[in-house]
C-alpha cells in the first residue's frame, strides 16, 4: 500500500513539474531547451539530495533526519528503520555474547575457543587460571605457543580427539588437567581443561590399597596353605574333618589366586609400556599357551585346536602379552561344559595381527558383555565358585591390551559360544617394521 501511495505522489510531482515546463516553453517558442534545463535542474537537485543521504548514513545515521517535505524524505525514514532495527539487533547479540561469557567464565572447567590455526578466539577465567593464560593479551596467539608440552603440540595436531590428553597444568604443576577438544562451526574448536587432581590421587590411593592389601594377604595365605599340607587324608581319619580340610585348601587356594592376580592387576596399572618394547616370539608363546591348556582339560571331555601362523612375531612384553592370551584360554576352558570345542588362532589381520579364541559353549547374554571387563564381575556366581574363576581374568587382559594400544572385542550369542579376541597393530609387528626399514619409512608408534 505504502509503494503504491509513494509512486503515486512521485508520478503527480514529475507530471505537475513537466507540465509546467512544456507551458512555459510553448510561452517562450524554446520547448526543448526548457525541458532540457528543467531535467537537468531535476538531476541535479537528486544528486545534491543523494549525496546529503550519503552524508547522513555515513556521518550522523543517528541523527533525526529533519524533513524538507521532499520524496527524499521517504528514503531518509525507510533506511532510519533499517538502521534503529540494526542497532536493536546489535544491542540484542552484545547483550546475549555477554550473558554467555559470564555463564563460561561460572563453569569450572576452563574453555578455550581457537580456529583451524590453532589461533585463540576466546577464553574463560578458569582457562586463565588453570592454562595460564592471559586475556585478552592472549587473543590470536597460537595455543600450542603457550602451553608449551610435545605431547600437548601433538595432540593438537593429530586432529583425533576420541581420547582425552591429561597433562600437567602450566600455571600450577601439582594440578593435573583432562583436556578433551570438540569441533563445532567451520574450523572452529573448542578446548576443555578439567581439573582431575583429585580424583587421580584417589585411584592412586585406590590402586597403592589394593597393591599393599594383596601383598600382606599373600603370607598368611602361605602360611596357612603350609599347615593345610600337614594334614592327610588316611583311611583312619576322621571323615567330617577331611572333608573340611579339603574345603579350606580349596578355598585357600582360590583365595591365593585371587591375590596372585590383584598383585599382577596392580602391576599392571602402575607399569609403563615406555621401556618395554621387546621382540615376542608368538610361536613359542603359543606352544607353552596350547601345553597349559591341555594340562588344564585333563580327563575333561574337550577338545581345543590351535591354529597359528608362522613368523608373525610382535613388539612387546612377553609376560604381559601371554597373561592375556592365557586368561581368554583359560575362561573358555572354564565357562564351556564337556563336549564343547575351542579353537585358538593367531593369524594376519588386515590392521596387523588377531588373536582369537572361540568356542561353541553356552554364550553369554548381551546385557553382559559391556561389564564382563570389570573387576569382580560374575555372570552366575555360583558357576564362578564352582570353577574357580575370580572375576580378575578379563579386567587384566582389559589393562595388558590397553599397554599395547589394542582393545578386547567380544562377541557372544547364546546358546552358540562366544568369540574374544584383539588386534596387534601393524607398529608392533615385526616383519611390518622391517619392511618399513627397508623402505626407510619412520615407524608412529613404537620406538625400539
Amino acid at each position: 500500500m505504502l509503494d503504491n501511495q509513494l509512486f503515486s505522489k512521485i508520478a503527480a510531482k514529475l507530471s505537475g513539474f513537466y507540465l509546467c515546463l512544456v507551458i512555459i516553453g510553448l510561452i517562450t517558442s524554446e520547448l526543448f531547451i526548457v525541458l532540457f534545463a528543467g531535467t537537468f535542474l531535476l538531476f541535479i537537485f537528486n544528486l545534491k539530495e543523494f549525496h546529503k543521504l550519503v552524508l547522513w548514513v555515513w556521518q550522523s545515521p543517528q541523527k533525526k533526519h529533519q524533513g524538507a517535505n521532499s520524496s527524499w524524505d521517504n528514503v531518509y525514514y525507510g533506511v532510519d528503520n533499517i538502521q534503529r532495527g540494526n542497532r536493536r539487533r546489535r544491542r540484542q547479540l552484545v547483550n546475549n555474547l555477554g550473558e554467555f561469557r559470564q555463564g563460561a567464565d561460572a563453569l569450572p572447567d576452563g574453555v578455550v575457543m581457537y580456529n583451524n590455526e590453532n589461533n585463540i578466539l576466546w577464553c574463560n577465567s578458569q582457562a586463565r587460571a588453570l592454562l595460564g593464560l592471559k586475556w585478552p593479551t592472549d587473543q590470536g596467539q597460537r595455543l600450542d605457543n603457550l602451553i608449551r608440552y610435545p605431547q600437548f603440540a601433538e595432540y593438537l595436531a593429530a586432529r583425533e580427539y576420541n581420547q582425552a590428553l591429561l597433562i600437567q597444568s602450566p600455571a600450577n604443576e601439582e594440578i593435573l588437567l583432562e583436556n578433551r577438544i570438540i569441533s563445532y562451526g567451520e574450523n572452529q574448536y573448542l578446548l576443555v581443561s578439567r581439573d582431575v587432581t583429585r580424583l587421580n590421587q584417589l585411584e592412586e590411593m585406590r590402586r597403592e590399597f589394593v597393591a599393599n592389601v594383596s601383598h600382606e594377604l599373600k603370607t598368611p595365605l602361605t602360611v596357612l596353605q603350609g599347615y593345610l599340607e600337614l594334614f592327610d587324608d588316611d583311611e583312619n581319619s576322621n571323615p567330617s574333618n577331611s572333608k573340611a580340610v579339603r574345603a579350606m585348601r580349596m578355598q585357600t587356594s582360590r583365595m591365593q589366586s585371587m591375590v596372585e592376580q590383584l598383585l599382577a592387576l596392580s602391576k599392571l596399572e602402575f607399569s609403563s609400556m615406555a621401556s618395554k618394547h621387546t621382540k615376542v616370539k608368538m610361536v613359542e608363546q603359543m606352544d607353552m599357551l596350547e601345553s597349559d591348556a591341555l594340562s588344564l582339560i585333563g580327563e575333561r571331555d574337550m577338545t581345543i585346536n590351535f591354529d597359528i601362523e608362522q613368523d608373525l612375531d610382535v613388539y612387546g612384553d612377553e609376560t604381559q602379552i601371554y597373561s592375556a592370551c592365557a586368561n581368554l584360554v583359560t575362561n573358555a576352558i572354564r565357562y564351556c561344559p564337556d563336549g564343547s570345542s575351542i579353537w585358538v588362532t593367531w593369524h594376519h589381520h588386515p590392521h596387523g595381527a588377531q588373536f582369537m579364541v572361540r568356542d561353541n559353549g553356552p554364550g553369554i547374554a548381551p546385557i553382559h558383555l559391556n561389564r564382563l571387563t570389570e573387576r569382580f564381575y560374575r555372570i552366575d556366581q555360583s558357576r564362578s565358585s564352582d570353577s574357580g574363576g575370580t572375576g580378575l581374568g578379563l579386567a587384566i587382559v582389559k589393562h595388558v591390551l590397553k599397554n599395547h594400544q589394542s582393545n578386547l572385542k567380544i562377541k557372544s550369542t547364546l546358546g552358540k559360544g562366544c568369540r574374544f579376541s584383539f588386534v596387534i597393530d601393524n607398529d608392533r609387528i615385526v616383519s611390518f617394521i622391517n619392511k618399513k626399514r627397508q623402505n626407510n619409512e619412520p615407524s608412529q608408534n613404537l620406538h625400539i
